[in-house]
């Protein structure tokens, strides 16, 4: 098990520290902006134009108006964004998180848009950036994350990239978190107080082919294979101090729980699978 990763702790402060790199997710595509519009008309010579006539304006395109749009959707996202690290600095992923790192996340993917689409129209931001203090704080950790990774500053088009990139990913961590969080709540309806599986009320619920109980196995087997995956990568805390016992528990609840379904439902090879989890995890205690 790799130690967690602390590259958060000091984003925000002048050092720097050497983490250990993280998987970098698909990159999100954006179309090219729409061509230029051609006049109806040809325009007049100037041999042609009365004296007192105003020269021709030339007619504005989608390319006039994207720098401008891009200042507005940059302005605006960088507070949400803004409001998401400072809930992962203080490595709070409670379930009343949720919608905070998810509009986070889309405020980082407007920078990597941007990027994407056409790195040029970003440059041409700097400005709007360097003058705006939430946009200048996210260019700034975002490239900082980039050092911290490979020691030195991003300097391509595609390297700035991977640093937003990076600085998204990070959020989508933090944004998965809060998603556990939520199902180690939802999961104790299953549950007695004493701890132990209410088989009674499974038995019933399935019986009945329950629309409630088929989203929640749908939603607790995407989250089980969540938490086992933050825990391969060393980045399983959620409640700071906890230590991720409490991803620890959700596991081992949650397998017993989808194993018990299984079974009474029929799917054998799945039964096993999660019964075998199960019995693994109650031994297993997480250390770092």
């Amino acid at each position: 098990m790799r130690k967690n990763s602390n590259e958060f702790d000091s984003l925000f402060e002048d050092e720097e520290k050497d983490e250990k790199s993280k998987k970098i997710d698909n990159l999100f595509t954006f179309d090219d902006m729409a061509p230029h519009e051609r006049p109806d008309e040809a325009t007049p010579t100037a041999v042609d134009k009365p004296a007192t006539e105003a020269p021709l304006k030339k007619k504005r395109t989608s390319e006039d108006f994207e720098p401008d749009m891009d200042a507005l959707l940059v302005t605006a996202q960088s507070p949400l964004v803004i409001e998401g690290l400072k809930y992962l600095t203080r490595k709070d992923f409670s379930s009343g998180t949720l919608t905070i790192y998810a509009e986070a996340v889309s405020g980082v993917e407007v920078f990597i848009k941007i990027l994407e689409r056409n790195p040029n129209n970003y440059y041409k931001l700097t400005e709007v950036i360097n003058a705006d203090d939430d946009c200048k704080k996210i260019e700034t950790t975002a490239l900082r994350l980039y050092k911290m990774r490979y020691h030195y500053n991003p300097q391509t088009d595609n390297q700035i990239l991977q640093a937003y990139e990076m600085l998204r990913n990070r959020l989508k961590i933090g944004y998965n978190k809060a998603l556990l969080s939520t199902s180690m709540i939802d999961i104790r309806k299953y549950f007695f107080l004493s701890g132990n599986l209410d088989t009674e009320k499974i038995a019933g619920l399935a019986a009945k082919n329950d629309a409630e109980l088929k989203d929640d196995i749908a939603k607790f087997t995407r989250h089980f294979n969540m938490a086992i995956e933050l825990m391969k990568m060393g980045d399983y805390e959620i409640t700071r101090g906890v230590r991720g016992r409490d991803v620890n528990s959700f596991i081992i609840r949650a397998s017993q729980f989808l194993a018990y379904h299984f079974r009474i439902t029929g799917n054998q090879k799945l039964e096993e699978h999660y019964r075998r989890l199960h019995e693994n995890y109650k031994k297993y205690i997480i250390t770092r």
